[in-house]
């Protein structure tokens, strides 16, 4: 039996691997792919007081294609570990984390609950989402949205001969992929459901998977609970 992987990279490789070190087989599909968008109008040259990171994806285009060495020693809030990695290894900026790697996680923060009206913010992200963070912080200081990315449904044909023991989703938009996909891919809701938050798996409920197990992160141990509660399911 093997654990699907939907996510995209490099969630989905990161993740594979610390299954298979647990002796776990895994096969990684994305069901969404990720296209990297044009800007309107140039990104400025002057760094803000505070750049709000919300996924890799983003990062990752912002470093590749948009990031100026005036940009350097600028505060940047990070949404997650995997997306503070990035920003970490470019080591050019100081990068905080909140306590919970979510949007709400964010808003509660010191950087966002202190931001003035005058200030000018960054957010990196993608097109569509939650825009929990865009809506609380339009009012409340300068705000200049990104969107860096978008993702496309990409869901593949067949996944494997072997019987999916589980299937790993990285977010709304591929739980819907994924949910949406089921049927055609011969796999019924009784499948357990690796989900990294529990607004995502309140959503699944809602399509009728109900074997659900939230994994807030990537981290061995978190993976590793997360295969022990499949088997016990």
């Amino acid at each position: 039996m093997t654990h699907w992987i939907s996510y995209s990279e490099p969630s989905a490789s990161r993740i594979a691997d610390a299954l298979r070190t647990l002796g776990e087989e895994t096969v990684c599909h994305p069901v969404t792919r990720i296209d990297y968008l044009p800007l309107s109008e140039p990104m400025p040259e002057t760094r803000p007081d505070l750049m709000i990171a919300l996924s890799q994806h983003a990062v990752s285009a912002y470093l590749s294609n948009y990031f100026r060495p005036s940009h350097r020693g600028a505060r940047v809030l990070a949404i997650g570990p995997a997306t503070a990695k990035g920003l970490i290894d470019a080591n050019s900026f100081h990068i905080e984390l909140p306590d919970e790697a979510n949007s709400e996680g964010l808003l509660a923060s010191p950087a966002l609950r202190q931001l003035g009206k005058e200030q000018s913010v960054w957010l990196l992200t993608g097109e569509g989402g939650r825009d929990v963070v865009a809506q609380a912080l339009s009012k409340r200081c300068i705000l200049s949205r990104f969107n860096l990315y978008r993702r496309e449904a990409s869901m593949p044909k067949t996944l494997s001969d072997k019987k999916v023991k589980s299937i790993w989703v990285g977010s709304i938009h591929g739980l819907q992929q994924v949910s949406a996909g089921a049927e055609a891919l011969g796999l019924h809701k009784n499948i357990p459901l690796v989900l990294p938050s529990q607004r995502v798996a309140d959503h699944a409920s809602s399509l009728g998977w109900y074997k659900l197990v939230v994994c807030q992160g990537s981290a061995p141990d978190q993976i590793h609970h997360a295969c022990e509660r499949i088997a016990n399911d």
